[in-house]
């Protein structure tokens, strides 16, 4: 099963959390901004350390498979 961005990464994140990211330069809806490795690795981070999102952490499964999406090249 081939990973995208727009079918398993994008739905993962809430759209308060996108809404409330965008205004931090931080642009979760788009895989443009979402693709480039650096962004992908901030997000990856938060996500990770349990910072984002701010009122629930995501479950390990969860962070391992966003790893799965980066660790196969960013797919849009």
């Amino acid at each position: 099963m081939a990973l995208s961005f727009a079918k398993d990464i994008r739905p993962l994140f809430r759209d308060e959390d996108v809404e409330c990211m965008q205004g931090m330069g931080v642009d979760l809806g788009d895989s443009a901004w979402m693709c480039v490795p650096a962004n992908a690795q901030s997000v990856y981070e938060r996500v990770a350390d349990g910072s984002m999102p701010p009122d629930e952490a995501w479950p390990a499964d969860r962070i391992a498979f966003f790893k799965s999406w980066m660790d196969a090249g960013y797919p849009a």
